[in-house]
């Protein structure tokens, strides 16, 4: 892993923004304002795992956005239900993108540069969300923004065609999720 590591070190460096503390509360409107509207576009630059799909890549495929921290305690309560309902529904065209940033601190609160934050956020997604090894994991606070993710986790459901259909902040029960994600997939 020292090469892989090497270069999304390298990646973070060459697309590294100032860490910051702050949540994303700048999304342009009330969040919910997202349903009904088409997706707001991944800033995939900086990512963790496979590249962030395109737009083209994505038609015709149910798309959970799930938005994490490596602070988040619910979030990872939370990954065992996201990873049986990502197994269960793949083959139907459930797609998963797991958006997260940087906000400049690793373990205890120690502050962190970017580079070194990268490298803690690696080492959660591995010890806590190993289905996401093969998932992209987009890093960008610019994401955050987009999709008003002032409260982690967010699940965000995008219908084949583009359309934010599901915004909710907070923890979601297996069922909530799966009847959500059966009702777009049908």
């Amino acid at each position: 892993m020292g090469t892989v590591a090497s270069s999304i070190v390298l990646t973070a460096m060459l697309f590294a923004a100032t860490a910051t503390a702050q949540t994303a509360t700048e999304s342009g409107g009330e969040p919910s304002s997202l349903v009904g509207r088409p997706a707001p576009h991944l800033d995939g630059r900086l990512h963790i795992g496979p590249r962030v799909p395109g737009v083209d890549d994505l038609k015709g495929k149910v798309v959970l956005l799930f938005f994490w921290a490596h602070w988040c305690v619910e979030c990872k309560a939370e990954s065992a239900d996201i990873a049986k309902l990502l197994d269960k529904y793949r083959s139907q065209g459930l797609a998963l993108i797991a958006p997260t940033q940087r906000y400049g601190y690793v373990a205890g609160g120690r502050p962190a540069p970017p580079d070194k934050e990268l490298r803690y956020i690696i080492q959660v997604r591995d010890s806590y969300y190993k289905f996401l090894d093969h998932e992209p994991v987009p890093v960008s606070e610019a994401n955050s923004k987009a999709y008003g993710a002032d409260l982690i986790p967010l699940h965000v459901l995008i219908d084949r065609q583009g359309v934010v259909r599901l915004y909710h902040p907070g923890r979601m029960t297996e069922e909530e999720l799966e009847g959500a994600i059966r009702g777009l997939l049908e």
